[in-house]
């Protein structure tokens, strides 16, 4: 049985609400998700997601969903779910890193981070 008709039954039996998937507590709190990348360059599978000081980038790497986080205001970046100060990163994780500064460019709302991602990423790569 698909999940909408498991969710439809539990409302006809008067059971309680379904609880928000994690994309609907986003817009409910007033963040935004949508594709990223414009024309040709954009991915079908991959989403940028804002909300307030944060945005994440959702993609697929390697056949598996990656994502990265970028939290402005503590200045932190995480990869997969792991602060990349401590990581050890391969060539690809970096390379996935930098893709994230032209996703950033390319989307209206993710300019404003643009900046500071590229600042925060550069010296925590330069810690390394």
């Amino acid at each position: 049985m698909e999940r909408r008709d498991k969710r439809k039954m539990h409302y006809e039996e008067g059971a309680d609400q379904h609880k928000p998937s994690s994309s609907e507590l986003l817009r409910m709190m007033g963040g935004k998700s949508r594709h990223a990348g414009k024309g040709a360059k954009r991915s079908a599978d991959s989403v940028i997601a804002v909300y307030r000081n944060r945005v994440t980038y959702t993609f697929i790497m390697d056949g598996e969903v990656a994502s990265i986080h970028y939290d402005r205001r503590r200045h932190e970046i995480f990869f997969r779910g792991h602060n990349i100060r401590n990581m050890e990163l391969s060539d690809k994780q970096k390379g996935a890193l930098e893709a994230m500064k032209r996703v950033l460019a390319a989307d209206e709302q993710g300019r404003a981070f643009l900046q500071s991602y590229s600042a925060t990423l550069g010296r925590l790569l330069a810690d390394k």
